[in-house]
């Protein structure tokens, strides 16, 4: 009973945050002029409150998935049996998450339509506009996927499938943020990536510390240790995610007194400022052995008010204001024209992907650590693996960040260049770098029995099923070649070009197709099945082929790949677009080829390599055995001849 009132004086906290946060920030509800669709307070608080309640439930999920695969003891494989009852839970939020979700996306839906309930409700009208419309087709995803989870977990023992129920998690809390009202304002790339990293790192440290404090009869050090380094990295995310999100909503830093939105954005910094102190409060507490429930209620309910703030500044309406473009075009891109290019414009240019380029910042700077690591223990690492690492991640930042990524959104020729280097040529030296080794090399090897430490779970990825069914040569033969004829000879290419969010989604598949077949082909780390060589070089001839005729099928289309998407964003410069397609596939015909050709003379020399090792260990056999193995084959002919003969 006594956890029952405190959840709900926790959930009214929240919800008391909301309601003063949009009231101050003038951002409630409010009959618009007669004539304008007004949806009317009954949408508008359903949409606000619905809201809140699927964040808190996506944390809550989130922190009993975390707790339970990667906080609590467990019995590995497996979670502990205590981790059962948190999955039960599981199943159950989900269940509400699903449910929250969609009334969620309905009262989207009325609220963008400016329908009220009686007309959203109208037969056809949800079926007909719920999908469709972005913002309410994110929500309904996650929707989707909280059913799926709610499924899942009866069947999840594993920490492996944990771990994959976090993901799904993860992904049904960055869904409805991919389509926030900082989409036109600023640097939309910036504001996409600062508010999904914002989102997940605080779902990560509330979720987590609610779990703490509810799933734990009595909270051992141990227990907050693995929580306070989770905390301490959401933390660390959090902050720079937040200032980079307020940079692309604000107009400057005296905007933190003069409007409603700095105000709240002000508060929300003083909220998580002092849930830090909290926090870092009781890890002295818990260094003097004194009670820390007070500590973590309190840390807790400051928390959740800051989200519920939080929420409030999704319908607050930012300070920054987009500037307006001089045609349609350039608003349909969010940025101006490029002029026409240069060898200086493609090469120099600075047009970032920060998701990207901080996924890249982020594995730089693990793989130095792990350099340093490997210099502290002094063991040996060539320099020529750090060298094609950094070669690889140099080359995926410029693909993404310098001029030709501003480009391939104008010029499919552009486009062609971007894919090359993401697929064919980056992945080659990201491979070679082998991060995987590096990472089993660097860390720890100790075993604790009732937790699976980094190294441990490395290794247990790379060894799942699921790493042995997507190495599969087929799979990544289809993956790395076919996907490429259903992605440009269909509408699937136009449809992903027209948002950011499918742009960055299409990189991506790129960058990790590219890594998976040269992992498969060349990768010295470790992997879930051995491919021999042969087969290795069948994969890459086969690919060459493959990839040679699709450069020719783009060369010989009749009409512009991508014309739906193009033709709108079509620059004064670029006057033949079936020229520039033209263009494109032959870049894809003549530089696509060079790295398959490389692929090809690596996989000849590591296999020429392999062949001398076997030989060499086989000789120091005989060395050591006087020939033996030799021996007893020609002694088991000459048994054999003379049964012939005397036959």
């Amino acid at each position: 009973m006594r956890k029952a009132f405190g959840g709900l004086f926790l959930l009214f906290s929240s919800i008391a945050a909301l309601y003063l946060a949009l009231t101050f920030s003038e951002a409630a509800w409010k009959p618009l002029a007669a004539g304008l669709p007004d949806a009317g307070a009954l949408v508008s608080w359903t949409l606000q409150i619905s809201t809140l309640l699927s964040t808190l439930l996506s944390i809550r999920i989130l922190g009993l998935l975390t707790f339970a695969g990667f906080i609590a003891p467990t019995n590995e494989p497996n979670i502990a049996s205590e981790g059962k009852s948190q999955l039960k839970k599981v199943s159950s939020l989900a269940i509400l998450w699903a449910l929250t979700c969609l009334v969620c996306a309905i009262a989207t839906l009325a609220n963008t339509l400016g329908l009220n309930l009686s007309e959203i409700t109208a037969p056809g009208v949800i079926q007909t506009y719920i999908w469709a419309l972005p913002s309410s087709r994110s929500v309904l995803i996650t929707a989707l996927l909280a059913t799926l989870i709610a499924g899942l977990v009866h069947f999840s023992v594993s920490l492996n499938s944990i771990a994959a129920l976090l993901a799904l998690t993860a992904a049904g809390i960055i869904s409805p943020l991919l389509n926030s009202h900082s989409s036109g304002l600023g640097d939309h790339s910036l504001a996409l990536t600062s508010a999904l990293v914002h989102g997940v790192a605080i779902s990560f440290w509330v979720g987590c510390l609610i779990a703490v404090r509810t799933e734990s009869g009595f909270i051992e050090e141990k227990i907050i240790s693995r929580y306070s380094l989770i905390a301490t990295y959401s933390f660390g995310a959090l902050t720079i995610s937040g200032f980079a999100n307020a940079y692309t909503h604000m107009n400057g830093f005296s905007d933190f007194y003069e409007t409603k939105y700095g105000q709240l954005v002000l508060v929300k910094i003083l909220l998580l400022s002092l849930a830090a102190v909290t926090a870092i409060k009781l890890r002295k507490v818990l260094a003097r052995g004194a009670n820390m429930l007070k500590f973590i209620l309190c840390e807790i309910t400051i928390m959740l008010i800051a989200i519920g703030a939080g929420v409030a500044l999704r319908s607050t309406p930012p300070t920054r204001v987009s500037v307006p473009f001089e045609s349609a075009a350039e608003d349909i891109l969010g940025f101006a024209f490029p002029e026409k290019p240069s060898a200086i414009s493609l090469i120099f240019g600075w047009h970032p992907e920060w998701l990207l380029l901080a996924g890249s910042l982020c594995a730089g700077a693990l793989y130095l650590l792990g350099l340093k690591r490997l210099n502290r223990n002094q063991i040996s690492w060539p320099m020529s693996r750090s060298i094609f690492f950094f070669i690889g991640l140099a080359i995926v930042n410029w693909a993404t960040s310098a001029g030709v990524s501003k480009y391939a959104m104008v010029a499919f020729s552009a486009h062609m260049i971007q894919h090359m280097f993401l697929s064919m040529l980056a992945p080659i030296f990201i491979v070679l770098g082998a991060p995987i080794t590096l990472a089993l090399r660097a860390l720890p090897a100790q075993r604790d029995p009732e937790h699976r430490s980094a190294r441990e779970w490395i290794l247990a990825i790379v060894h799942s099923q699921y790493s042995k069914t997507i190495t599969n040569p087929l799979i990544v033969l289809g993956v790395f070649t076919f996907g490429l004829y259903g992605l440009y000879f269909t509408s699937t290419f136009a449809t992903m070009m027209s948002s950011h969010t499918g742009h960055v989604l299409m990189e991506l598949h790129f960058l990790f197709s590219g890594i998976l077949f040269a992992y498969i082909v060349v990768g010295i780390d470790p992997a879930p099945r051995k491919t021999p060589y042969w087969a290795k070089l069948l994969l890459v001839l086969v690919a060459i082929s493959i990839h040679a005729f699709f450069a020719i099928a783009l060369m010989q289309s009749p009409t512009p790949i991508g014309d739906a998407w193009y033709s709108q964003v079509r620059p004064d410069w670029l006057t033949d677009p079936l020229a520039d397609n033209y263009l494109g596939g032959g870049f894809a015909w003549a530089f696509g080829e060079v790295p398959t050709l490389f692929l090809l003379l690596l996989v000849a020399v590591q296999w020429a390599k392999s062949e001398r090792r076997v030989a060499e260990r086989l000789d120091r056999q005989a060395d050591r055995d006087d020939d033996a193995e030799l021996k007893a084959y020609n002694e088991t002919f000459a048994r054999l001849n003379e049964k012939n003969f005397s036959d």
